[in-house]
């Protein structure tokens, strides 16, 4: 009767391996994806503030503030398609930067954005002040 049951089992560990083994991979890569989103998240709100810096000085433009932008995304890496949108108005300075997060799990959108505002630097003259 014994030998019955362990003929009748033969081959049950494989299957429970093959089943079990994709939600084990899951769960050891999903806390790694969170990280890279989390980081590419900072590289871009990082990005869109040295945009804001670089554009909001009297003399800049929105160029430059597209150049920090990119120059911080090319040295901090983890953004794939990266977007950066600079508007300079009278007053104002606002950046938006988009991209996407690295992916280990598909199925998923990984997007990041971040939005930095800032005063444009004026010169104010010392009797005015």
């Amino acid at each position: 009767m014994a030998a019955q049951r362990q003929r009748r089992e033969a081959g049950l560990t494989s299957t429970e391996v093959a089943v079990l083994m994709p939600v084990v991979i899951a769960l050891v890569l999903v806390p790694f994806q969170i990280g890279l989103w989390w980081h590419a998240d900072q590289v871009a709100a990082a990005a869109a503030r040295e945009a804001v810096d670089a554009a909001q000085v009297a003399t800049a433009t929105e160029a430059d503030g597209v150049a920090a932008a990119f120059r911080l995304l090319d040295a901090a890496g983890n953004i794939n398609q990266p977007v950066v949108t600079v508007i300079r108005r009278a007053e104002t300075v606002t950046v938006t930067v988009t991209g996407r997060a690295p992916r280990l799990l598909p199925g998923f959108g990984w997007q990041v954005t971040a939005i930095a505002e800032a005063a444009v630097e004026r010169f104010i003259p010392e009797p005015d002040r």
